[in-house]
């Protein structure tokens, strides 16, 4: 929540890639809708993600728009 990892048992049985840091590389995130909204902005905000892609309904929403 808020842009960070939760650690505990969800996560633990989940099976996935590990998501690299921003830093290293890009990490590119695909969503789209108001129901995803909050997620796109807490990725965006703890630096899970440095690039977006989304239609542009959300994209503006995201932007304040």
């Amino acid at each position: 929540k808020g842009g960070k990892l939760i650690e505990g048992i969800t996560n633990d049985r989940v099976a996935s890639a590990p998501i690299p840091s921003c830093s290293r590389t890009l990490v590119i995130g695909v969503a789209k809708g108001q129901q995803k909204l909050a997620a796109i902005q807490a990725a965006l905000k703890g630096r899970l993600i440095n690039g977006l892609m989304t239609d542009e309904i959300t994209a503006q929403s995201l932007l304040g728009s």
